[in-house]
């Protein structure tokens, strides 16, 4: 004598397409709020040519959820701005627009996933 569960595999479905959906949501949202923050240190960077700021970029998020913010590679000199060298004294504009914009970033970011999930 068996028991069978009548929807089962429908509600397994379901939980595996909401997985799929949360990691999708977990996504847009940070790219969300990473846009804040590149568009805040843009703004913030040093603008002696402009090139800096212009090219203040967004990576890949990577597998353990976090997004890497700053110069595009052919403006590595913008990292020599933000931390400084035993020359020159640091002139920080990432870590300022992070820190100017966190709790912003934190609404946004919650408001996709409420917006992706349906909550």
């Amino acid at each position: 004598m068996g028991i069978q569960l009548e929807g089962m595999q429908d509600l397994l479905y379901k939980l595996e397409r909401m997985g799929a959906e949360a990691e999708q949501a977990k996504k847009d949202a940070l790219l969300a709020g990473a846009e804040i923050i590149q568009q805040t240190a843009s703004e913030k960077a040093p603008k002696r040519t402009g090139a800096l700021a212009e090219n203040i970029v967004i990576s890949d998020i990577t597998e353990d959820g976090t997004v890497d913010i700053g110069p595009d590679r052919d403006r590595f000199y913008g990292f020599f701005l933000e931390f400084g060298t035993s020359k020159m004294a640091a002139r920080p504009f990432l870590q300022p627009a992070f820190e100017e914009n966190k709790e912003q970033v934190q609404e946004k970011m919650a408001d996709v996933i409420r917006r992706e999930l349906g909550l």
